[in-house]
């Protein structure tokens, strides 16, 4: 995730939001680039209401986050080699979860859920209030 050089495009007296659609527009043309979303777009929530829309603005958190986010053609990455389990495509970021205790159904639970619904599944079974900012829901599937 790039981030730009804040300072500098405050010395020479640039607009923020022209530079990242310069920016944006520059990694657009490159190679096996799928899409690429501005720091400014996101923090508006302007992105294509589909499922990799989605992932993109919930992985945006705007005191970390870079000020462009490239999301790859599916099954490029930017790393040499290996995985990345960083881009919105269901085979990159489809992982197990497993849940074991006393509290918890044996079973095997095909549904598909995020990683939001492990705060506050966490949060019933040890019988304490769900974190306030939690969007998740509880996997009442797998409780006892």
């Amino acid at each position: 995730m790039p981030y730009l050089n804040l300072k500098l495009i405050e010395s020479k007296k640039l607009d923020r939001a022209e530079v990242e659609s310069a920016a944006a527009d520059s990694a657009r043309g490159a190679d096996h680039i799928a899409r690429v979303y501005t720091r400014s777009q996101l923090q508006q929530g302007r992105v294509e209401p589909d499922a990799i829309g989605h992932a993109v603005a919930l992985g945006f958190f705007g005191p970390r986050s870079g000020d462009l986010l490239i999301v790859p053609e599916p099954y490029y990455l930017f790393e040499a080699s290996g995985t990345s389990h960083g881009t919105p495509y269901d085979y990159d970021n489809h992982v197990p979860v497993i849940f074991y205790g006393p509290q918890i159904k044996p079973g095997t639970y095909t549904n598909r859920i995020v990683v939001n619904d492990v705060a506050p599944t966490l949060a019933r079974i040890l019988g304490v209030e769900t974190p306030t900012a939690s969007i998740g829901r509880v996997l009442s599937e797998i409780l006892n």
